[in-house]
């Protein structure tokens, strides 16, 4: 097949086809002739070889402002009139071999507008359309004119004797069926179509898909020399087993014959799936994650990928229009794989802006244009991503939604899509001698597992959001089935790290939960005995017998109280019951909402100073599930005037805590940028963001805390209850509602990059010590 740029006839030629287009679309006022024609109908098209119509598409400007500046027309205004002549054409025109090859060069246009968008402006392919249809039906028309088809046929035709041509590949094309050719799809630089085998040899299905290169580009040596030896590299005829990857029949230099795979692009299937979800919600950091869709397709696309790896073969193009979804049963898909091998984009073969799914290609296969050994690795982290139904970050960090709801899956993302092809899969436990697809497969499904008894990315109801409201929301029972998912999960030393993390979590938090409930129950208790509200208390009894006491009320407890803190006094001792109880219930929130699953000693580094850090943001944060309810117990038992100093106390605790936090981080994150981890981004961490916002909060809300405390100690304010009633409005109408609970995914985002970063930084010097 005649390749290269052609010479000023072949020009000529296609200047005359287009003039020809032009009478027959009744644009442009003069004729090349003077208006007088050629003698023959159509512009003497009517006498053109299959030599000259391959030339002629051939020339075809390879984009839309070439073709506009040569033609003085826009493409997509040269296909609106010619459709528009197409499908009202006058028969006595032209013959029908002509209108055949003239349906071609439309074809052809409409393939080039499509591969244009899908290129340059990340347009799918299911949403593109050319003279206001879709781009499909207009192709789909095209193809099933028998006159098309013949073109079709004639130009790519191997033929004996044409270039590239072999025995094997003559057959294969002699064996076909070209009647029953039917539009498919169209791919960026193809055109797919489908159609029946009379005797189908290499492929194991009686129907075909044909992949045909779109003409212009046969210009292009690469796209022609990746084309025609696709079959000898990607082809597994002699397998005993078959591979994801669908069996190919035969390629040519324009051509690719191959089982038709019945089944949606995963971008369909993905497409589909998100219109069918609820609108996603107003803070995008809380959008859900698709856990089923993980479950469902992730697996698949793991086992696919395994099964690949099992044949020696790997793709370096994985993206969702290169997967077909095939649905088996309920519940239960198969993917397999078209179109491997690096894509034209990513080779340099074609131009484009690398928008749309140039996000999965690993960025050294964006950089070299080359295969690479890991690059699959990479476009299956950004597979995932999409599949759970999260959008990719512009700058290739895992998005925040995943430090929210998992630590796990964020973890093996990361180790997954490092921009380093070095450092991917360091963290996940792979042994390099073994398959790698199919320990990961392991370690997602686990992942999986744990998030499915999570809940919090599920969409809510309103009844699961008022529960949202609450304020333990869930957080022990949540990581009690989380553990007892991960007890049974334990292979390794790594597994079991993991699991002693998670029981150390959840015995925290199960610890806090007691503590500030019982707290929280003893300001209600004394509250109730104020308005002389009474129940048996048998605990209270318990205890007084233990220790030998007897008399009127608690004893035991009472003991402990001040001698000017009377029990009843509803008035006198109001303040010290909103304030104490209004203070546990932001500290349970606060702790269980954000803190019980954080942790900075996932591992701890060597170095000394960032240890220190780490050790003292863990302290801090273990530190919360037992200070706060001491805070709330002590002025309810001993004194009632103690409240002003221990809401200072609690607030400057928390001060502390976050700002140990927020060291940790930001040193964390600094490291990481210098060892060049692609996990954190380069500028600001919104997430962080918000928490560092706390410290103003807070310094600004302790300013009437010590002013007005040190007036009500010193007897010079009277009027404890209005500054009571302000504190705890202060703590239910910002602690509670905001930093308690619009801020918590955020911060559990932003400490998890952290502490993941730290993870990563330690295995990274183990691997260079």
């Amino acid at each position: 097949m005649t390749r290269g740029r052609q010479g000023d006839g072949t020009r000529g030629t296609l200047e005359r086809l287009t003039g020809a287009v032009r009478e027959l679309t009744a644009v442009g006022a003069a004729r090349t002739d003077g208006g007088r024609g050629n003698g023959a109908r159509g512009g003497g098209l009517d006498g053109w070889r299959v030599a000259d119509w391959h030339a002629v598409l051939l020339d075809v400007p390879l984009d839309e402002r070439a073709y506009a500046d040569r033609f003085r027309l826009p493409r997509e205004r040269e296909i609106e009139l010619l459709w528009a002549w197409w499908t009202t054409r006058d028969t006595a025109a032209v013959t029908p071999r002509t209108a055949g090859f003239l349906g071609f060069y439309l074809l052809t246009l409409v393939a080039m507008h499509c591969s244009d968008r899908m290129r340059f402006h990340g347009d799918v392919p299911w949403d593109l359309a050319v003279a206001g249809r879709p781009a499909a039906q207009v192709s789909g028309a095209l193809v099933a004119d028998p006159d098309v088809r013949r073109a079709l046929a004639a130009l790519h035709d191997p033929g004996e004797g044409r270039t590239g041509a072999t025995s094997q590949t003559v057959a294969e094309w002699a064996a076909l069926d070209l009647t029953s050719l039917r539009f498919h799809r169209h791919g960026t630089t193809s055109i797919i179509l489908t159609g029946r085998a009379a005797k189908p040899s290499q492929g194991r299905t009686a129907t075909f898909a044909l992949k045909c290169v779109i003409h212009p580009y046969l210009t292009i040596p690469a796209i022609v020399d990746a084309t025609r030896g696709y079959q000898a590299k990607h082809g597994q005829s002699g397998a005993d087993e078959p591979s994801p990857a669908v069996p190919v029949w035969a390629s040519h230099d324009s051509w690719i014959l191959m089982d038709l795979v019945r089944g949606r692009t995963l971008g369909e299937y993905l497409a589909h799936r998100a219109a069918e979800q609820p609108a996603p919600p107003a803070r995008e950091i809380n959008r859900p994650v698709d856990t089923p869709a993980l479950r469902e397709v992730g697996e698949a696309l793991l086992s696919a990928l395994a099964d690949l790896e099992r044949h020696n073969q790997q793709h370096d193009d994985l993206t969702p229009s290169n997967i077909i979804v095939q649905d088996e049963q309920p519940g239960r898909v198969r993917l397999r794989f078209v179109d491997l091998g690096v894509n034209h984009l990513h080779a340099r073969s074609i131009t484009g802006q690398g928008q749309g799914e140039g996000v999965f290609a690993a960025p050294e296969v964006r950089r070299d244009g080359v295969d690479h050994p890991l690059a699959d690795l990479y476009s299956l982290g950004a597979l995932l991503i999409a599949i759970a139904g999260i959008p990719h970050n512009p700058d290739g960090t895992v998005p925040d939604q995943f430090y929210v709801v998992s630590v796990g899956l964020a973890r093996l993302l990361e180790d997954l899509t490092d921009a380093d092809p070095g450092r991917r899969l360091l963290v996940t436990p792979v042994d390099p001698a073994k398959p790698r697809f199919e320990q990961v497969g392991r370690v997602f499904a686990d992942e999986v597992a744990i998030l499915e008894q999570d809940g919090r990315e599920r969409p809510r109801t309103t009844l699961q959001r008022l529960r949202d409201l609450s304020p333990g929301a869930g957080t022990v029972a949540r990581q009690r089935r989380k553990l007892q998912v991960r007890t049974g999960q334990v292979r390794d030393a790594t597994d079991a790290a993991h699991l002693r993390q998670a029981r150390r979590l959840q015995r925290w938090a199960w610890l806090f939960a007691v503590l500030i409930w019982s707290a929280t129950a003893l300001v209600i208790t004394w509250w109730s005995r104020d308005l002389g509200l009474s129940w048996q208390a048998k605990w209270f009894e318990m205890a007084d017998e233990v220790f030998g006491r007897s008399g009127a009320g608690l004893v035991f407890l009472d003991d402990v109280r001040a001698a000017d803190y009377p029990i009843p006094d509803p008035w006198g001792n109001l303040p010290v019951r909103l304030v104490t109880l209004t203070f546990a219930l932001v500290c349970a929130r606060l702790y269980l909402n954000v803190f019980a699953e954080l942790s900075t000693v996932w591992a701890l580094p060597r170095d000394r100073r960032h240890r220190l850090r780490a050790v003292a943001a863990e302290v801090g944060l273990r530190s919360l599930a037992i200070l706060p309810p001491l805070y709330v117990v002590l002025p309810t038992l001993v004194d009632r005037d103690w409240w002003p100093l221990f809401t200072f106390v609690g607030h400057v605790t928390f001060a502390v805590v976050v700002q140990a936090c927020l060291g940790f981080a930001w040193a964390t994150n600094a490291r990481a940028r210098a060892a060049g981890l692609s996990s954190v981004p380069r500028g600001e961490i919104a997430t962080l963001g918000r928490l560092a916002a706390w410290q103003p909060t807070v310094a600004v809300y302790l300013v009437p805390i010590i002013g007005i405390g040190t007036l009500l100690s010193l007897g010079l304010v009277q009027d404890v209850l209005v500054y009571a009633s302000f504190v705890s409005l202060i703590n239910l109408g910002i602690f509670y509602p905001k930093s308690a609970g619009t801020d918590a995914p955020h911060i559990r985002a932003g400490m998890n990059r952290a502490a993941l970063a730290a993870e990563r930084l330690e295995h990274l010097e183990r691997r260079g010590a």
